[in-house]
């Protein structure tokens, strides 16, 4: 049986995706679209969020504590996930950046139903439930597709806010 929140929040996540998809090869590669951040930084950067949604939905799901992996800050925590994908070349980061979301959608099939409405505690220590920790990263990819929509009008404009 469907159970059609689930559903929901995948069709969410893939609707989300696709301005990205459609516009990340449309970036130079070597130009930064925020400060020292070029495409293959902020795909690094959407692909680390992935990971620690991933991994809340898994403890979720056994029903153990999420770690609060960016309890350091959010700043802190974009900074460290975006530097461990330095020796990825744009390709890889690209398939990474692909592989972390098909991943994110498996982790919400594999999610009981009954965890969807349980409140569970986010990784930098908020507390709510699937839906709202799927949405954070649903608003949060729609605000990078529209900042990269944005900047490739005018590639030469570094976006001040990232």
């Amino acid at each position: 049986m469907t159970f059609p929140q689930r559903e929901f929040l995948i069709e969410r996540l893939q609707h989300a995706r696709k301005p990205l998809e459609d516009l990340h090869p449309q970036a130079p590669p070597g130009k930064e679209i925020y400060a020292n951040w070029t495409v293959k930084e902020l795909l690094a950067h959407l692909t680390g969020w992935d990971d620690v949604t991933i991994e809340a939905l898994h403890a979720h799901g056994r029903g153990e504590p999420v770690s609060t992996t960016v309890s350091t800050g959010i700043d802190a925590y974009n900074a460290r996930t975006v530097s461990s994908r330095e020796s990825l070349n744009l390709k890889q980061t690209i398939d990474e950046w692909r592989a972390t979301r098909q991943a994110l959608i498996q982790a919400l099939h594999d999610l009981p139903d009954e965890k969807f409405n349980q409140a569970l505690t986010f990784p930098w220590g908020e507390t709510g439930t699937v839906a709202y920790l799927i949405e954070i990263f649903v608003e949060h990819e729609e605000y990078h597709g529209g900042h990269l929509a944005e900047w490739l009008r005018n590639p030469d404009e570094i976006i001040a806010d990232h």
